[in-house]
């Protein structure tokens, strides 16, 4: 099984195969956050150390953003987006409760693309990311991966498009296929 030391280098060793670099500089007791940062992109993941159970997805929410927006600032010619891997002591929410943590596209907050919840016994861990592929979801992918082949049950869920994103990607598929229409490909 998983113990908790090892949960930090799990999503160390997610998190540096995209280039993620370390930020030991914050003061945030507790936590830790790997960040990549260039002109175009800004990404974060971030892993609270200290167990602790939510009541509720609101408080989890609350507690996520109170901590990013502390610490990473979005700007007005990129935006920021955030993967978080938080212990907790049991499994209380569920990938229902877990899915309004999840944001559907960019805010002026910060996007918080996913979630993992891991027990504090390295036993169970639920997941859940959005519906579009970002360049964090290959980190997500590997933190579950990883904690699979340590032994944990995983349980995975993706947040769907609302409603405003159902009709743009469906406007911008039948564009896509008109302009392949028009210029002969299958």
């Amino acid at each position: 099984m998983t113990t908790a030391p090892h949960w930090s280098s799990i999503v160390a060793s997610a998190a540096s195969r995209r280039n993620m670099r370390s930020r030991t500089d914050l003061g945030e007791p507790g936590r830790a956050f790997w960040e990549v940062r260039n002109l175009n992109m800004h990404r974060v993941v971030g892993f609270p150390r200290v167990e602790r159970s939510f009541a509720d997805a609101h408080g989890l929410d609350a507690e996520i953003r109170s901590v990013l927006s502390r610490n990473f600032k979005r700007s007005w010619w990129r935006g920021i987006a955030y993967g978080v891997v938080a212990s907790v002591g049991t499994l209380s929410l569920t990938p229902d409760d877990l899915r309004i943590l999840i944001d559907v596209r960019e805010n002026a907050k910060g996007t918080l693309q996913w979630v993992i919840l891991v027990t504090s016994d390295g036993r169970e861990a639920i997941g859940v990311h959005t519906w579009v592929e970002g360049y964090l979801s290959s980190v997500y992918r590997a933190i579950l991966r990883a904690l699979a082949e340590r032994g944990c049950q995983i349980t995975s869920a993706m947040k769907e498009k609302d409603e405003l994103m159902r009709v743009l990607t469906a406007v911008a598929d039948g564009r896509a296929a008109a302009l392949n229409r028009q210029a002969g490909v299958s």
